[in-house]
């Protein structure tokens, strides 16, 4: 085969679906075909369904033969390559959204494990083809792919090693993340976090940097701030009320919080996103 035999859909638009799909096809690669190395900016997942090839994320390299699945994390640098003799052909789906991190906590992926080797049989190909199926730009077909997605999700999570449940770190980040993110609008303590999680403020404050490089009140400020900059491009909000909005009930507190992560006012962020 001369040329890669592929077949894919781009979705469009930036609507703020909890999970949306990016991209999904379907490709039988050519000998030693690469692509890398490099970043993307959204989750990508590949499942080889014949062939092989070697995916390689930081510094570790892993051959990956059919029945496999490896994941690629955003802004993580990595490259992948075709085998010369035995060419892969694999599906793929990028997606993004704010649950797709905590979705893919409760699989056996991670990024310092991103590839799981279980052969996941005819029953995982099908749900990826059926995200190719759903295709289309309207908010039904939209809706439809990420409900498909899911799905597919949720059967990595199923099949989910016992090991990788119980971990006890990504247990309580999960736990802690999850409460942050239905309760950031709230008044949020560390120490309200961590009795929710049933274990002492030391504790949470251990795990969160040990899993996010950052402590409990760094990752809810910084969560606090994404979501505001969500409500400043795409609602009518004024500064103010975005603030409250996401947790904040002092507007100079949250003016000064927003430029300290942002490097820019709130203000002068709507005129650099309105333009």
């Amino acid at each position: 085969m001369s040329n890669n035999s592929k077949i894919s859909f781009v979705s469009t638009g930036n609507e703020s679906l909890s999970i949306r799909v990016n991209n999904v096809g379907r490709e039988q690669c050519t000998s030693l075909h690469k692509w890398g190395p490099g970043i993307r900016n959204f989750y990508l997942l590949h499942y080889v369904v014949s062939g092989k090839g070697v995916y390689t994320a930081g510094k570790r390299s892993y051959e990956i033969a059919a029945g496999s699945t490896f994941m690629i994390y955003p802004y993580a640098e990595i490259s992948y390559c075709a085998d010369k003799e035995e060419p892969w052909e694999y599906y793929w789906v990028g997606f993004h959204g704010n649950d797709a991190r905590i979705i893919l906590g409760k699989t056996d992926f991670s990024e310092e494990n991103p590839v799981i080797h279980t052969n996941m049989d005819e029953s995982f190909e099908k749900l990826l083809l059926e995200i190719y199926n759903a295709k289309g730009n309207t908010d039904s077909d939209k809706i439809k792919m990420a409900g498909h997605l899911l799905l597919a999700l949720g059967f990595l999570a199923e099949h989910a090693s016992i090991k990788e449940r119980h971990d006890t770190v990504m247990l309580y980040t999960q736990k802690a993340s999850e409460y942050i993110e239905y309760n950031y609008a709230e008044e949020l303590t560390v120490q309200g976090i961590a009795d929710y999680i049933g274990i002492s403020r030391s504790q949470l404050y251990r795990v969160f940097k040990k899993h996010y490089h950052k402590s409990p009140e760094e990752y809810i400020l910084e969560y606090r701030i994404e979501q505001a900059c969500h409500l400043l491009k795409n609602s009518d909000l004024s500064v103010g009320a975005v603030g409250y909005s996401v947790g904040f009930n002092d507007n100079l507190y949250f003016s000064k919080a927003f430029k300290k992560i942002k490097g820019i006012s709130p203000t002068t962020y709507i005129k650099n996103n309105t333009l």
